[in-house]
């Protein structure tokens, strides 16, 4: 693809996704969806397989999300960790096959460790009354292990099925 044109796609898709993670930041109730959604902003420069739109695009979302959160950022920073490059990975992966079957595994354990850090990040700042007590802090990871790796499995899924259906609208499009 043409500087010009890698430019132009990259740009659009960052224009498209500020606008859904500012959505979600001012309106809790679309937070998750808003991250989904910009996620898949991101493959419109990977259905062209351009990885450096595709980053230009997440970065350039990112630090944008960031300055538009006006100290918000539950949602720019659940972007910047793993919803945004999240579909970078899946890209490669999928272009590279069963031979990197062990990225699945470290894409697993990234995503627990995102809540972790979430879970953590959000507890300092709020307060859970009942965080304290032993049960709470002994079970409290198995939770979030399990939760998490079900939760992954599900999204990674879903993911997958529409960064191909997006590949198979691009190309119809012609764009």
């Amino acid at each position: 693809m043409k500087n010009g044109k890698l430019i132009a796609v990259s740009a659009l898709s960052t224009a498209l996704s500020i606008v859904f993670l500012v959505i979600g930041v001012y309106f809790q109730t679309f937070d998750l969806s808003a991250l989904f959604t910009a996620s898949l902003m991101v493959m419109i420069p990977l259905s062209k397989n351009s990885y450096k739109g595709a980053l230009l695009t997440y970065v350039s979302t990112a630090i944008l999300a960031f300055v538009f959160s006006m100290g918000r950022f539950h949602v720019p920073l659940l972007y910047a960790v793993f919803f945004g490059i999240h579909p970078i990975v899946n890209f490669f992966q999928m272009q590279k096959g069963s031979k990197f079957w062990f990225l699945y595994i470290v894409k697993c354990v990234w995503f627990i460790g995102v809540c972790f850090l979430m879970f953590y990040a959000f507890a300092m700042f709020t307060d859970i009354p009942h965080l304290d007590s032993p049960f709470i802090k002994n079970i409290l990871p198995l939770i979030i292990v399990l939760l998490g790796l079900v939760f992954y499995i599900l999204y990674d899924l879903i993911m997958i099925k529409f960064q191909k259906m997006s590949f198979r609208i691009v190309k119809r499009l012609g764009l």
